[in-house]
């Protein structure tokens, strides 16, 4: 789910499109396949969606996805508590910051992932 691409899908720096058809013209088959929820989880009908920590980096190319991906989760569940669906942008982080345990913040992120598991 690296790829959480929202539109413009017809923009050739689209990160999807990168690896899915580059240079290449994208035909309605192919727009319909990249939209597709299993591609793009951002259109994906998340009602009763379980327990989520989201945790991300500001300077990740997709952040804006991953928060919206977030955003789509908590409208779909309105009725949730506080609490169940949780986003956490780190500031100044990069994708998968977490791998790097010397860094503060990664230690401070994988901590509240296990402080999120135990609460369930």
């Amino acid at each position: 789910y690296d790829f959480l691409c929202a539109p413009p899908l017809a923009s050739p720096l689209n990160p999807a499109r990168t690896f899915y058809a580059p240079g290449r013209r994208l035909s309605e088959e192919m727009l319909r396949e990249m939209a597709h929820p299993l591609v793009s989880p951002v259109n994906a009908d998340f009602a009763g969606f379980p327990p989520t920590l989201i945790q991300a980096g500001e300077k990740e190319i997709i952040v804006d996805e991953i928060s919206q991906l977030h955003e789509n989760i908590i409208a779909h569940n309105p009725e949730a508590r506080k609490g169940r669906y949780v986003y956490e942008c780190y500031a100044d982080m990069i994708h998968v910051f977490h791998q790097f345990l010397s860094l503060p913040d990664a230690q401070y992120a994988i901590a509240k992932a296990g402080e999120f598991i135990k609460a369930l």
